[in-house]
């Protein structure tokens, strides 16, 4: 089961962040104690709009509730859709994408597993491109081992089925690789990924020892 709803009809109140420079040294921590989403949540929203992507689809989790806190703030017009699995959300990106729009689906890595099929045997076999931006999970001092194996793989899964992907290694990077996935995504008709490492998304605290 999936629910949409407009970015522009959202009831969260608007804060003091309304301004387009964004405070890149400020930590995602820092950022939520003063009641707003991390810089690299904003850029990415900039990105997404550079693209012209105003259908994001998401499968709940931490680190991308900033990035839709992020729109919910500042990007009306913005058409988000909560699924419930990874597959299911790469259907709707799909049927968005057919419908003539620009689609961007949100996942955490662990959720590739889920959603691998569906990639494989509908975006990839019909050239049917999404931007997919996904948190990551099993980095360099992972707490959770659970994560790790999958999280070691994302990588080596995208190479073989030929989706080609940037990773946002520091905040100030997080526009361009957004919008340098998706160009090249919409621009030759398939599937890219932008990785978000839990250096980035995660405080030191939740990161564990490096």
């Amino acid at each position: 089961m999936w629910r949409t709803r407009s970015v522009g009809d959202a009831a969260r109140p608007i804060h003091d962040s309304e301004s387009k420079g964004h405070d890149v040294s400020e930590s995602t921590v820092q950022a939520a104690e003063r009641g707003r989403p991390p810089a690299w949540a904003d850029l990415i929203c900039d990105g997404l709009e550079a693209i012209g992507s105003r259908y994001v689809v998401y499968v709940p989790d931490n680190p991308l509730s900033y990035i839709l806190r992020s729109l919910e703030r500042r990007r009306a017009g913005v058409s988000v859709v909560s699924a419930t699995r990874e597959e299911e959300a790469i259907g709707i990106a799909a049927g968005f994408y057919l419908g003539g729009a620009t689609p961007t689906v949100m996942m955490q890595s662990s959720g590739l597993g889920n959603a691998l099929n569906a990639i494989g045997s509908l975006l990839v076999a019909y050239q049917i491109p999404a931007l997919l931006v996904m948190s990551m999970r099993g980095d360099p001092g992972e707490w959770n081992w659970a994560q790790v194996p999958l999280g070691r793989a994302v990588r080596p899964i995208l190479d073989s089925i030929g989706i080609q992907y940037t990773v946002v290694e520091r905040s100030e990077d997080a526009r361009i690789a957004v919008e340098v996935a998706g160009k090249l995504a919409f621009g030759t008709r398939f599937p890219t990924a932008c990785l978000l490492p839990r250096r980035l998304t995660a405080p030191a605290t939740e990161r564990g020892p490096a």
